[in-house]
């Protein structure tokens, strides 16, 4: 019943008290509207194909709202943080993997486009990672316990896999072979490693570091994989495993990688820098944050070519978020500013019509307008590949045309 209040209590205020912009014209950077859900937004967005803004909040709900920033549904998933991020998959079923709580263990969620669930099924308490979607319809997920698992589309699991590490918060990465990455660590400080596994559940290889990893990662158009390093390394490999490059920043690297149409790698560091990175690993250009500002989150590259990612700043009388847009040469476009943030994990993501959608610990869902008519066409524009989150290497479309992807969203994996 308490749970039932709480839905109500905030269903009510999200379609009292939306808080859309005035109608005059909006300049790039300026917010549309905010969606208020009244939790802390560690969850990043993904779109269905009607434009349907999908996220989890702090309050361990589900949110479905409309491209005018009014609420479709809530649905209570569980008591603790949604820090996983919804994955929408062509049937219009959404997926998120729960924490879990006292009342019921950490679950991976299908939910019908209407906000009714589907399934679930347990994969153990406080799992962040995000789910992807295989060809087949597979769901992969980890746990935070170390261990992968594959589930099919009705819910029945399919295998399982033990990475033999302590904790596995990254998100997973299925190549256009079906070869599923995916990152663990064993413990604060400890030893990490990105593991390669088959799509049969066995281990292809692994690729072990001497510090954490809980980074995700990203996959080029020639199956190179890009993932950072708690070492302040952003490592590139090769699809037998073995190493292309390692680009060393000035802090950790929680960031999950991005990648432009031109092939340039983009990432955060916790130095406060966002860095672009040449093919061949050298650094092109790093991008600083004012002092005291942190970057946790992904970048998301548009159309346009601009480079859009949250930053944070860790101040104890201050603590504010800030959503970049820069050119592809490194220099600033605009900057918005969010309310309170003490962790911004949240990535954003781009719609055909130029908006950016991030959440922040405000408890805001926010809407920005942008030049960015969609994504860059590149093969990992963002985080978890595309607007959907399908977390898995797509053939580039032969010319960008987002507007048509949204029409033929069915058609297979030619289109995003």
């Amino acid at each position: 019943m308490r749970n039932r209040l709480v839905l109500l209590y905030f269903g009510l205020a999200a379609l009292l008290f939306p808080h859309p912009a005035p109608a005059a014209t909006i300049e790039p950077g300026g917010v549309s509207w905010t969606f208020y859900v009244g939790a802390p937004v560690f969850s990043s967005p993904a779109l269905g194909a009607d434009g349907t803004i999908y996220v989890g909040s702090g309050y361990g709900s589900l949110y479905a709202v409309n491209p005018d920033g009014s609420l479709k549904w809530p649905l209570f998933i569980d008591h603790m943080y949604l820090e996983s991020s919804p994955a929408v998959a062509p049937d219009g079923t959404i997926y998120i993997a729960s924490q879990g709580d006292h009342y019921s263990p950490g679950s991976l969620h299908a939910v019908h486009p209407g906000g009714t669930q589907k399934w679930a099924y347990p994969i153990g308490n406080w799992s962040t990672s995000s789910p992807a979607l295989g060809a087949d319809g597979t769901v992969y997920v980890g746990s935070s316990y170390g261990v992968l698992f594959a589930v099919n589309p009705d819910g029945t699991l399919k295998w399982e896999f033990e990475t033999g590490y302590e904790e596995l918060r990254s998100s997973p990465a299925v190549g256009r072979d079906g070869t599923v990455y995916v990152t663990s660590f064993s413990g604060e400080g400890g030893e990490g490693c990105l593991h390669a596994v088959n799509p049969n559940g066995s281990l292809k290889w692994e690729f072990p570091v001497a510090d954490m990893m809980w980074s995700s990662p990203a996959l080029g158009q020639d199956g190179a994989i890009y993932v950072g390093c708690h070492d302040g390394h952003l490592y590139a490999l090769n699809p037998d495993g073995s190493l292309k490059w390692a680009c060393l920043t000035g802090g950790p690297v929680t960031s999950s990688p991005a990648l432009g149409a031109d092939g340039t790698i983009y990432v955060g560091s916790g130095d406060g820098k966002l860095y672009a990175v040449n093919p061949n690993g050298t650094v092109k250009w790093a991008f600083p944050v004012p002092e005291g500002f942190q970057v946790n989150s992904s970048p998301a590259v548009g159309a346009d070519g601009a480079i859009l990612f949250s930053a944070v700043l860790y101040d104890v009388e201050d603590m504010l978020g800030r959503l970049y847009a820069l050119n592809p040469d490194g220099t600033e476009k605009w900057f918005t500013q969010t309310g309170y943030a003490y962790n911004m994990y949240s990535s954003p993501v781009i719609g055909a019509d130029g908006a950016v959608y991030v959440g922040a610990d405000d408890g805001n869902l926010y809407a920005v307008v942008s030049e960015s008519l969609g994504l860059a066409r590149s093969p990992w524009p963002m985080f978890r590949q595309n607007e959907k989150h399908w977390g898995r290497l797509l053939p580039l479309p032969t010319t960008h045309l987002p507007f048509l992807g949204l029409l033929l969203d069915h058609a297979g994996d030619i289109f995003r």
